[in-house]
């Protein structure tokens, strides 16, 4: 994920939950959240303030200085930071004046960083934790004021202090962070300190000038840093209200838990399908689904990116809080909504919309049937009967055909639709090398309408796209026209169309468990209701981008639902991926999974199953260790990917240098490696599943290229000696139960140069590279391999059944012998040297260490070698 700034997720929970982080690293907006100290200094104790410890202000951030006052001796202090969402980091405390200071750079645009004081550690100003001893118990967070925030600290005193001389003289810092609307009489509220209230008296409500009574305070008369408030009358959650504290002044309330109380979800939930703008002969309706608003007004325009504004018009508010206007307009009218809440009045675009203008700033009136490219609507069929059936190749529009020299579309999605390119050296590229591959299913990298690429000038920057803005519209950046609200959406139509009739699913990558920022077009127009918080009112971001969507939140999950059953509908999709899969609840991943399979019974829908910590409440999370509880209504569940053999076959993502499997790290990688030959069954990984619900992969998009993981690990191999490792990989996937995945060019012994994270890295970092295709060559050579492997898997379907018995025998040097009931015997040789295999009956060889295929390579009896670094694979 490109951002990671949300609220405060402790270092120490975040080791629990490293597994998430490849695919957060890549899944926001375009601002790293890095705080920055300079190298590590001291002074003696008492100095003069001008010899003390500084640090120079770099440009967009800015500075926060921790002072922090301790008696007696102390030994190695430093203050434990992170900012929302990302990892913690200690920043050395450095002697001073007043005791100790650390002073940090926080990018702007952070409004706090959580803080923890500590002392003893064993690795001071590091990114452990080690043997530290805290200061004071709990996590604090410090609010940045502006461009220099200064924060005194008293040896365990929790709380926060001013001081205009030096630390001489202590002012605590009073905070009033929340006041929300819980139900419709109750009111929370969020303080710090603690404060204690004694008569209801001391709390003054109000909306406008009128005072309302309190009946209620959980916490009257005890010392508190919060409380519940019980109001006489009944609260609009669409007027505003002013709460008053002792000692903290005013705050306006906001809507909050109201949303989860029964009045609300039983008056307000719509249940609808007519949300947004739909054509009714020369007139259009808007609707827009706004509970909490108190005025609505449709912005109508001639285009999507002009100050061509035609009208603003009041809309009216109907049943369940949707409003709606009917004007006289359709297709290719662009709009806008205004809405005012407690919260303000906001501008924002139909979170519905369909189809949008240049970089998805306005909403657009679409008759999609004018859309249809000609020959659009034939069915198509993947031919699969199972998601083992399938292999899938993940690809980025830009990265397919940017470097396709003979392409008349680089970058777009056209290119999928160019027969006959080739490379300098004959090879076939783009589309037919697809075809030549042999892969089933094509897993397009986001192509909804993301925020981080400019769209009039796409050439300007690079982004992977993992930071929605529109989800029901296609990324104008890969249209010929992103003005054109209609071009990109028939273009995109032309690819789908053009892989599949080339024999080709698609499978599109989609990103609900966060958005661009966590003032979307969704909270404009419902603030609070569609994301989760903290206690405090800031967003929750297990998702590392600073917020979290709440699908449990049942408008939020039918948009869910609602929004793939249109693009499996519309654009007649093949699949969807769903990334950080583990923020979603069961249920809604549920009625996903019904939503796909009624409309096409052969999508593949599968996700990351990450466990993300305490997110959902009361929900299940649809991860790995839940995920078999969601039946099949289609030809599979939903699947999850499986990091276990990820990790088995090649070393932890999150290691450089780590090894695996097929690296020479043998005998702690076993368990993985079987447990992936099983399809996600077996002991000592910690979770499994049903039906062998598991994409099998060993690169994808995050982290490092599997070529240039191997690189990395094994610096003192010979390229020969990787490129075995490589295919010995490929081929245990293969005939591994599951669904076989790779990142595009793996094949290619694709590399970025070490880039493990390039998600606005530079398009020739990214981008495939066609031209490494040369006949002879071990990436030529790679390729074929791969291609015989699919068609291998293809040709026999005990790789991909679920009703034959899978036995392990070991074998020497961290080998194994894998069979497949009476029908297959697959011989696994990782170590650096041959073996041999007694084989009871007649053999026919369908893959060695050199070739794989349908075709029989020899027939076999008695002793066979299984040769170093390869897997031999023998069928009846």
């Amino acid at each position: 994920m490109d951002r990671k700034h949300s609220p405060a997720v402790r270092f120490l929970s975040l080791l629990l939950t490293l597994c998430m982080f490849c695919s957060m690293l890549a899944a926001c907006n375009d601002n790293s959240s890095t705080i920055t100290t300079a190298p590590s200094t001291t002074a003696p104790q008492g100095t003069n303030p001008g010899d003390e410890y500084t640090l120079p202000h770099e440009d967009g951030y800015n500075q926060i200085t921790f002072y922090w006052a301790k008696a007696g001796n102390v030994v190695n202090p430093d203050v434990w930071v992170w900012l929302e969402g990302a990892e913690g980091k200690g920043y050395i405390l450095h002697p001073c004046a007043y005791g100790y200071k650390a002073v940090i750079n926080v990018p702007e645009g952070v409004e706090k960083v959580g803080f923890i004081v500590r002392y003893n550690c064993s690795d001071p100003g590091g990114t452990s934790w080690g043997e530290a001893t805290k200061d004071y118990d709990q996590d604090r967070f410090a609010v940045i004021e502006g461009k220099d925030t200064f924060v005194y600290l008293k040896s365990g005193d929790g709380n926060q202090y001013t001081s205009n001389d030096g630390g001489k003289t202590l002012n605590m810092i009073k905070k009033f962070t929340m006041a929300g609307m819980n139900d419709f009489n109750t009111i929370q509220y969020d303080v710090t300190p603690k404060v204690k209230i004694d008569d209801l008296s001391q709390i003054k409500l109000y909306e406008g000038d009128k005072q309302i009574a309190i009946t209620g305070l959980t916490t009257l008369g005890m010392e508190s840093t919060g409380g519940r408030i019980t109001t006489a009358e009944k609260l609009d959650p669409a007027k505003v209200y002013t709460l008053e504290l002792p000692g903290f002044g005013k705050k306006e309330i906001v809507p909050y838990k109201i949303f989860d109380c029964e009045e609300f979800v039983n008056n307000y939930t719509y249940d609808g399908n007519d949300l947004g703008a739909v054509i009714n002969g020369d007139n259009t309706t808007f609707k827009v689904w706004a509970p909490t608003a108190s005025k609505v007004l449709l912005n109508l325009y001639t285009d999507g990116h002009t100050e061509s504004l035609i009208k603003s018009v009041e809309m009216v508010k109907g049943e369940r809080g949707v409003w709606s206007y009917t004007e006289a307009c359709g297709h290719g009218t662009y709009y806008t909504y205004t809405v005012t809440t407690a919260v303000g009045t906001q501008t924002a675009t139909d979170p519905y919309a369909k189809a949008a203008g240049a970089n998805g700033d306005r909403s657009m009136v679409i008759d999609l049937s004018k859309t249809n490219p000609e020959g659009w609507g034939k069915a198509f069929s993947t031919g699969i009967d199972s998601y083992s059936d399938a292999t899938i190749w993940e690809i980025h529009v830009r990265d397919f055909s940017n470097k396709i020299a003979s392409s008349q579309y680089k970058g777009k999605y056209l290119a999928f639709t160019e027969k006959g390119l080739t490379n300098s050296a004959g090879q076939a590229v783009g589309i037919d090398y697809l075809v030549q591959l042999g892969i089933t299913h094509v897993h397009l990298l986001p192509v909804y309408d993301y925020a981080t690429v400019d769209e009039t000038n796409p050439d300007s920057g690079f982004n992977w796209g993992y930071d929605p803005k529109n989800y029901n519209v296609p990324e104008g950046s890969y249209s010929t026209d992103p003005y054109n609200g209609e071009i990109r959406i028939r273009e995109f139509k032309q690819m789908v169309m053009a892989l599949h009739e080339a024999g080709i699913g698609v499978i599109m990558d989609v990103v609900y468990n966060h958005t661009f920022d966590g003032n979307s077009a969704f909270n404009r127009i419902v603030p609070y209701y569609y994301y989760r918080y903290n206690p405090n009112g800031t967003n929750t971001s297990a998702s590392g981008c600073g917020n979290d969507t709440a699908s449990e939140r049942y408008m939020f999950g039918k948009f869910m639902a609602d929004s793939v059953a249109y693009w499996a509908e519309e654009y007649d999709l093949d699949g969807f991926r769903f990334d950080l899969m583990g923020l979603h609840d069961l249920d809604t991943m549920t009625e996903v999974e019904k939503a796909v399979h009624a409309i096409n019974p052969e999508a593949i829908v599968y996700g990351e199953g990450w466990t993300m910590g305490d997110t959902i409440d009361h929900s299940p999370q649809a991860n790995q260790t839940n995920i078999s509880k969601i039946p099949a209504t289609g030809i599979g569940s939903v699947a999850v990917f499986n990091d276990a053999i990820r990790d088995g076959l090649k070393g932890s993502v999150f290691e450089k240098t780590g090894k695996g499997y097929i690296s020479g790290d043998f005998a702690p990688n076993v368990a993985k490696v079987q447990f992936g030959i099983m399809g996600g069954v077996g002991p000592g990984v910690g979770w499994q599943v049903k039906d062998a619900m598991v994409i099998n992969y060993m690169s994808a998009h995050d982290n490092h290229t599997l070529w240039d993981k191997l690189a990395i690990s094994n610096p003192d191999n010979t390229v020969a000696e990787r490129v075995a490792m490589n295919r010995l990989g490929a081929a245990i996937l293969i005939i591994s139960r599951g669904t076989p995945f790779m990142q595009a060019g793996e094949e290619m012994l694709r590399t970025k140069g070490g880039d493990e994270n390039s998600y606005k890295s530079s398009d020739e970092v990214n981008n495939i590279d066609w031209e490494a295709l040369v006949p002879g060559s071990d990436v030529h050579n790679m390729m074929l391999y791969y291609k015989g492997l699919m068609e291998m898997r293809k040709a026999f379907d005990v790789f991909t059944s679920m009703d034959t018995e899978i036995t392990f025998e070991t074998l020497s040097g961290g080998g194994m012998a894998v069979r497949y009931g009476e029908e297959a015997i697959v011989l696994i040789n990782p170590a650096g040297f041959d073996s041999t295999y007694t084989l009871e009956g007649e053999w026919k060889q369908v893959a060695n260490g050199q070739q794989a295929g349908s075709e029989t390579i020899a027939t076999v009896t008695g002793e066979v070698t299984s040769e170093s670094m390869t897997v031999q694979v023998y069928v009846k």
